[in-house]
Protein backbone atom coordinates (compact mmCIF):
# COMPACT_ATOMS: atom_id res chain seq x y z
CA UNK A 1 0.00 0.00 0.00
CA UNK A 2 1.47 3.33 -1.04
CA UNK A 3 1.86 6.20 1.38
CA UNK A 4 -0.50 9.10 0.87
CA UNK A 5 0.82 12.49 -0.12
CA UNK A 6 0.02 13.66 3.41
CA UNK A 7 2.22 10.93 4.94
CA UNK A 8 5.07 11.74 2.56
CA UNK A 9 4.89 15.41 3.53
CA UNK A 10 4.74 14.46 7.22
CA UNK A 11 7.85 12.27 6.92
CA UNK A 12 9.64 15.01 5.01
CA UNK A 13 8.79 17.55 7.71
CA UNK A 14 9.98 15.13 10.39
CA UNK A 15 13.30 14.76 8.60
CA UNK A 16 13.62 18.52 8.29
CA UNK A 17 12.96 18.94 12.00
CA UNK A 18 15.70 16.44 12.83
CA UNK A 19 18.14 18.26 10.54
CA UNK A 20 17.20 21.62 12.06
CA UNK A 21 17.79 20.25 15.55
CA UNK A 22 21.21 18.86 14.60
CA UNK A 23 22.10 22.15 12.91
CA UNK A 24 21.19 24.23 15.96
CA UNK A 25 23.07 21.80 18.24
CA UNK A 26 26.17 22.20 16.08
CA UNK A 27 25.85 25.97 16.19
CA UNK A 28 25.40 25.98 19.97
CA UNK A 29 28.44 23.75 20.52
CA UNK A 30 30.51 25.91 18.18
CA UNK A 31 29.45 29.09 19.97
CA UNK A 32 30.43 27.54 23.29
CA UNK A 33 33.85 26.55 21.94
CA UNK A 34 34.48 29.95 20.36
CA UNK A 35 33.55 31.62 23.64
CA UNK A 36 35.92 29.29 25.49
CA UNK A 37 38.82 30.03 23.13
CA UNK A 38 38.14 33.76 23.26
CA UNK A 39 37.99 33.90 27.05
CA UNK A 40 40.91 31.56 27.78
CA UNK A 41 43.41 33.30 25.49
CA UNK A 42 44.80 36.81 25.74
CA UNK A 43 43.88 38.04 22.28
CA UNK A 44 45.11 41.52 21.45
CA UNK A 45 42.88 42.55 18.56
CA UNK A 46 39.39 42.25 17.12
CA UNK A 47 39.73 42.01 13.34
CA UNK A 48 37.61 42.13 10.21
CA UNK A 49 39.22 40.64 7.12
CA UNK A 50 37.87 41.20 3.62
CA UNK A 51 38.89 40.02 0.17
CA UNK A 52 39.70 42.21 -2.81
CA UNK A 53 38.38 40.60 -6.04
CA UNK A 54 41.44 41.91 -7.88
CA UNK A 55 43.76 40.03 -5.53
CA UNK A 56 41.99 36.72 -4.88
CA UNK A 57 38.80 34.73 -5.38
CA UNK A 58 36.30 36.08 -2.84
CA UNK A 59 34.08 33.01 -3.27
CA UNK A 60 36.65 30.25 -2.60
CA UNK A 61 36.76 30.00 1.19
CA UNK A 62 38.90 26.86 1.26
CA UNK A 63 41.69 28.41 -0.82
CA UNK A 64 41.50 31.65 1.15
CA UNK A 65 41.97 29.82 4.46
CA UNK A 66 44.81 27.76 3.05
CA UNK A 67 46.61 30.83 1.67
CA UNK A 68 45.99 32.89 4.83
CA UNK A 69 47.32 30.11 7.06
CA UNK A 70 50.44 29.80 4.92
CA UNK A 71 51.02 33.56 5.03
CA UNK A 72 50.78 33.53 8.83
CA UNK A 73 53.17 30.57 9.10
CA UNK A 74 55.68 32.38 6.89
CA UNK A 75 55.34 35.55 8.94
CA UNK A 76 55.94 33.64 12.17
CA UNK A 77 59.09 32.17 10.67
CA UNK A 78 60.40 35.39 9.16
CA UNK A 79 59.77 37.66 12.15
CA UNK A 80 59.93 35.25 15.08
CA UNK A 81 56.43 36.10 16.33
CA UNK A 82 53.78 33.69 17.53
CA UNK A 83 50.64 34.85 15.74
CA UNK A 84 47.48 33.02 16.80
CA UNK A 85 43.94 33.53 15.58
CA UNK A 86 40.30 32.67 16.03
CA UNK A 87 38.36 33.46 12.87
CA UNK A 88 34.73 33.07 11.83
CA UNK A 89 33.72 33.13 8.15
CA UNK A 90 30.68 35.10 7.03
CA UNK A 91 29.14 35.50 3.60
CA UNK A 92 27.95 38.62 1.84
CA UNK A 93 24.58 38.38 0.12
CA UNK A 94 26.32 37.64 -3.18
CA UNK A 95 28.14 34.65 -1.64
CA UNK A 96 31.55 36.32 -1.25
CA UNK A 97 33.40 35.66 2.01
CA UNK A 98 34.89 37.82 4.72
CA UNK A 99 36.06 37.09 8.27
CA UNK A 100 35.56 38.39 11.78
CA UNK A 101 37.75 37.25 14.61
CA UNK A 102 40.46 37.68 17.19
CA UNK A 103 44.21 37.93 16.77
CA UNK A 104 47.21 37.84 19.10
CA UNK A 105 50.99 37.84 18.84
CA UNK A 106 51.26 40.46 16.10
CA UNK A 107 53.35 43.38 17.47
CA UNK A 108 51.66 46.75 17.41
CA UNK A 109 54.63 48.29 15.62
CA UNK A 110 53.99 45.89 12.71
CA UNK A 111 50.68 47.67 12.11
CA UNK A 112 49.80 51.04 10.63
CA UNK A 113 46.80 53.37 10.75
CA UNK A 114 44.76 53.34 7.56
CA UNK A 115 42.72 56.16 6.03
CA UNK A 116 39.65 55.12 8.03
CA UNK A 117 41.47 55.47 11.35
CA UNK A 118 41.82 51.72 12.01
CA UNK A 119 44.96 49.69 12.42
CA UNK A 120 45.77 47.39 9.52
CA UNK A 121 48.37 44.74 8.82
CA UNK A 122 50.05 45.76 5.60
CA UNK A 123 51.13 42.18 4.84
CA UNK A 124 47.49 41.09 4.76
CA UNK A 125 46.29 44.19 2.88
CA UNK A 126 48.75 43.70 0.03
CA UNK A 127 47.99 39.98 -0.25
CA UNK A 128 44.22 39.80 0.25
CA UNK A 129 42.45 43.14 0.65
CA UNK A 130 41.06 45.58 3.18
CA UNK A 131 41.17 44.82 6.89
CA UNK A 132 40.46 46.66 10.13
CA UNK A 133 42.03 45.96 13.53
CA UNK A 134 40.81 47.24 16.88
CA UNK A 135 42.62 46.80 20.19
CA UNK A 136 40.59 44.73 22.66
CA UNK A 137 39.75 46.63 25.84
CA UNK A 138 37.17 44.30 27.42
CA UNK A 139 37.93 40.59 26.99
CA UNK A 140 34.61 39.35 28.37
CA UNK A 141 32.53 41.67 26.19
CA UNK A 142 34.47 40.70 23.05
CA UNK A 143 34.27 36.99 23.93
CA UNK A 144 30.48 37.21 24.08
CA UNK A 145 30.23 39.43 21.01
CA UNK A 146 32.31 37.20 18.73
CA UNK A 147 29.90 34.27 19.18
CA UNK A 148 27.13 36.15 17.36
CA UNK A 149 28.92 35.51 14.07
CA UNK A 150 28.37 31.76 14.45
CA UNK A 151 25.16 31.37 12.45
CA UNK A 152 23.48 28.88 10.14
CA UNK A 153 24.27 31.00 7.08
CA UNK A 154 27.26 28.78 6.27
CA UNK A 155 24.97 25.75 5.89
CA UNK A 156 23.17 24.87 2.69
CA UNK A 157 19.41 24.28 2.44
CA UNK A 158 19.88 20.71 3.70
CA UNK A 159 21.63 21.88 6.87
CA UNK A 160 24.99 20.60 5.64
CA UNK A 161 28.30 22.47 5.55
CA UNK A 162 30.17 22.14 2.29
CA UNK A 163 33.29 20.01 2.30
CA UNK A 164 36.41 21.70 3.74
CA UNK A 165 34.37 24.49 5.36
CA UNK A 166 34.05 25.07 9.11
CA UNK A 167 32.01 27.29 11.38
CA UNK A 168 35.25 28.73 12.77
CA UNK A 169 39.02 28.43 12.31
CA UNK A 170 41.43 28.42 15.25
CA UNK A 171 45.19 28.24 15.56
CA UNK A 172 46.70 25.11 17.02
CA UNK A 173 47.78 25.41 20.61
CA UNK A 174 45.11 27.81 21.83
CA UNK A 175 44.35 27.45 25.53
CA UNK A 176 41.08 25.89 26.64
CA UNK A 177 39.21 25.86 29.93
CA UNK A 178 40.83 23.88 32.75
CA UNK A 179 38.63 21.78 35.02
CA UNK A 180 39.36 22.56 38.67
CA UNK A 181 36.51 20.74 40.32
CA UNK A 182 33.41 18.94 39.13
CA UNK A 183 30.13 18.69 40.97
CA UNK A 184 26.49 19.71 41.15
CA UNK A 185 25.29 23.09 42.37
CA UNK A 186 22.19 23.13 44.53
CA UNK A 187 19.07 24.54 42.86
CA UNK A 188 19.04 27.58 45.14
CA UNK A 189 22.67 28.44 44.46
CA UNK A 190 22.32 27.70 40.76
CA UNK A 191 19.39 30.10 40.40
CA UNK A 192 21.12 32.88 42.32
CA UNK A 193 24.29 32.91 40.19
CA UNK A 194 24.43 35.85 37.75
CA UNK A 195 25.69 33.96 34.70
CA UNK A 196 27.57 36.19 32.27
CA UNK A 197 27.13 33.81 29.32
CA UNK A 198 25.01 30.74 28.67
CA UNK A 199 23.57 28.62 25.90
CA UNK A 200 22.23 25.09 25.60
CA UNK A 201 25.58 23.56 26.52
CA UNK A 202 27.35 25.81 29.01
CA UNK A 203 26.92 28.49 31.61
CA UNK A 204 29.85 30.67 32.62
CA UNK A 205 30.64 33.49 35.00
CA UNK A 206 33.62 35.72 35.64
CA UNK A 207 34.74 35.40 39.28
CA UNK A 208 37.37 36.71 41.61
CA UNK A 209 39.56 34.16 43.41
CA UNK A 210 37.51 34.67 46.58
CA UNK A 211 34.20 34.18 44.76
CA UNK A 212 35.54 31.03 43.09
CA UNK A 213 36.56 29.56 46.43
CA UNK A 214 33.08 30.23 47.83
CA UNK A 215 31.44 28.64 44.80
CA UNK A 216 33.63 25.54 44.96
CA UNK A 217 32.62 25.03 48.57
CA UNK A 218 28.94 24.59 47.63
CA UNK A 219 29.62 21.87 45.09
CA UNK A 220 28.28 18.54 46.29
Amino acid sequence: MKNSGFEDEKNKQKGNNVNDKKLMNNISRSRAKVFEYALCNDFDYFVTLTLDPEKCNRYDLSKYIKDLSQMIRNYRRDYGVNIQYLLIPEQHQDGAWHMHGLLKGLPLDHLRINDNGYYEWEKYTKRFGYMSIGIIENKLAVSKYITKYITKSIYDERGVIERNKKLYYASRGLKTARKIKEGILSVIDNESIPWTYENEYIKSIELTAKDLERLLNVLE
